[in-house]
């Protein structure tokens, strides 16, 4: 099958939460359960650069780059023996009408926008990435400030349990669950 939409995500951070599992039941799709983390349920707060974004592989004039801030949560499927392990967004903001109103049809998700900017500076070792976006009358933010340092993923931890999720799955309905396969290197 050939890949729809394909894009790199550059600038990413992440912020993880722990939260009672109670209050991500409005948002579950039918078929799923909640996947934890030592006994934990996480969800995300992630900010990154969408860029040079594809459709079956021409590239998308004008709206081929942009920011992205989203909230996610952590699910699984049971398929026979087998386990898929995936996210579902509670919601996903990014800057163009556009964007947002073909992810909302096509993938039936929860866009919505907001404008927004990012801001990126590498001072010899450190980092600094920023995102703000203007949403409710409120100006929000995300941001970190981290070392220009890279370290593999240690198997059995917080971060390999995070990145190990490789399908989407959104709520149509209360009986009705889309599926969708999310690669990334």
């Amino acid at each position: 099958m050939k890949t729809f939409l394909k894009a790199k995500w550059e600038n990413i951070v992440m912020v993880n939460y722990v939260v009672e599992p109670s209050i991500l039941q409005p948002y579950m799709p039918f078929g799923v359960d909640l996947d934890t983390f030592e006994n934990k349920v996480f969800v995300s707060l992630v900010g990154f650069q969408f860029r040079k974004s594809s459709i079956f592989g021409l590239p998308i004039p004008w709206f081929g780059s942009f920011e992205e801030v989203n909230l996610r949560f952590y699910v699984k499927r049971k398929v026979g023996a087998d386990e898929k392990r995936g996210v579902v967004f509670i919601s996903e903001i990014v800057p163009s009408k556009m964007v947002y109103f073909l992810a909302n049809t096509l993938y039936k998700e929860h866009y919505s926008d907001a404008k927004m900017k990012s801001k990126i500076t590498v001072e010899k070792d450190k980092k600094k990435i920023r995102y703000d976006w203007f949403a409710k009358k409120k100006n929000n933010v995300l941001a970190i400030s981290c070392l220009q340092k890279t370290e593999n993923i240690q198997p059995n931890s917080l971060e390999e349990f995070i990145y190990e999720h490789y399908y989407g799955y959104t709520k149509v309905s209360e009986s009705e669950t889309w599926e969708y396969k999310v690669n990334h290197p």
